[in-house]
């Protein structure tokens, strides 16, 4: 079933197109609710390093907590504004905001502090200012993402909503996958993962891939006709209001205190390492259809017990596609002489995300340079 699998992999980026350095196929796809959660659950996920992402079979890690965890393990210490305007002056801005009344919010402090330093120390303004800023800005952030843990815990929202992604589908072109077994390659050594392609479903939804009826209908020649009456890339923006690329991008290029708390090759490491951590990958963009026609034939002669197994697991969802029966899409499977035919429709208001754009954490966050292991101290 693999080398059917990935042979399938390479007709979608070929009739797409799509490009081999990050696109991710995801099975099942069922029809996406249509609510804004529903939208964003979808691209809230960090993908696994594999061509095929099986959202039954691999459990994969919110977006949004991996991010989260990583935010509240930095630190901007208040060494460091110390260290940007000097001991005495601190000392002097200190005594000067005590005796405010009333005492200025966190959040207006730069300000308050730059309007005090420029009538007082005007050439350390700026660069306390920012100093200060960075202090009240990380821990804003820090206070925020713990308000979505509830009680009642909140969604992490994205930018977009599902009437916008209906919206751009209403205007998006069609498209045609065609696919013969015996004329696409099964090369996949050249994509992101450099061939890793794993944990996908056989004939049909939660069929294991070296299940027998799988195996024959994988040695078979196999044909898919899949029309796509819509298809467009849905970007997948984190809300600003809880994601800030520039702190993540901090923690992510440097292995020092600050930013990170305290032992920051264990928590880098933890989020970002290679071997297991959770934050190695993020999903760039959803690729979203409509209006599936999906007709695929096999020339391989399935006994009678087989055809039953068939017919009876179709509903489930059935490959390449794997979308379940109901809220209006129909799967049947059919046999002539034994040879099978299978066909999956759906309707017209309910988008599929049959894969997305998948980008490894330093393309993501635009980091060209290996992170320093420092021990940069303020």
């Amino acid at each position: 079933m693999a080398e059917l699998q990935n042979r399938w992999y390479n007709a979608v980026l070929q009739n797409l197109p799509a490009p081999p350095s990050t696109t991710q196929l995801v099975q099942p796809a069922p029809p996406v609710e249509l609510s804004d959660t529903a939208l964003w659950t979808r691209g809230n996920i960090v993908p696994p390093a594999s061509l095929t992402f099986n959202r039954q079979r691999v459990e994969s890690t919110s977006f949004f907590d991996a991010y989260t965890t990583v935010i509240q393990e930095l630190s901007v210490p208040e060494s460091a504004f110390v260290a940007a305007i000097g001991l005495g002056i601190h000392q002097e801005w200190l005594v000067y905001v005590r005796g405010l009344t009333p005492q200025p919010d966190e959040d207006r402090l730069p300000d308050v502090f730059y309007a005090w330093a420029m009538t007082h120390h005007p050439d350390i303004a700026n660069e306390g200012a920012s100093a200060l800023r960075d202090i009240v800005r990380l821990r804003a952030l820090q206070r925020f993402l713990r308000s979505y843990q509830g009680p009642p815990p909140k969604t992490a929202e994205y930018l977009g909503g599902i009437r916008e992604l209906l919206s751009v589908l209403r205007s998006s072109s069609s498209a045609m996958i065609s696919f013969d077994s015996t004329t696409t390659s099964g090369d996949v050594s050249g994509t992101w993962t450099r061939g890793v392609n794993k944990d996908f479903s056989g004939l049909w939804s939660g069929a294991d891939q070296f299940d027998t009826t799988t195996a024959g209908f994988a040695r078979s020649v196999v044909t898919v006709k899949a029309e796509l009456g819509a298809y467009a890339l849905w970007a997948v923006n984190p809300d600003p209001r809880w994601y800030d690329s520039s702190q993540l991008h901090v923690a992510y290029t440097k292995q020092t205190i600050p930013p990170w708390a305290s032992n920051p090759r264990l928590y880098w490491d933890m989020a970002f390492g290679e071997k297991s951590g959770r934050l190695q990958r993020a999903i760039a963009s959803l690729i979203v259809v409509e209006r599936l026609r999906s007709v695929v034939t096999s020339d391989a002669v399935f006994s009678p017990e087989d055809q039953q197994v068939i017919k009876a697991k179709a509903a489930a969802g059935l490959w390449p596609f794997f979308v379940p029966t109901g809220d209006g899409v129909t799967n049947t499977a059919d046999f002539d002489g034994g040879k099978l035919r299978l066909e999956t429709t759906t309707s017209t208001d309910r988008p599929l995300v049959i894969g997305a754009h998948v980008l490894p954490i330093a393309r993501y966050l635009g980091a060209s340079r290996t992170p320093s292991r420092g021990t940069d101290r303020y």
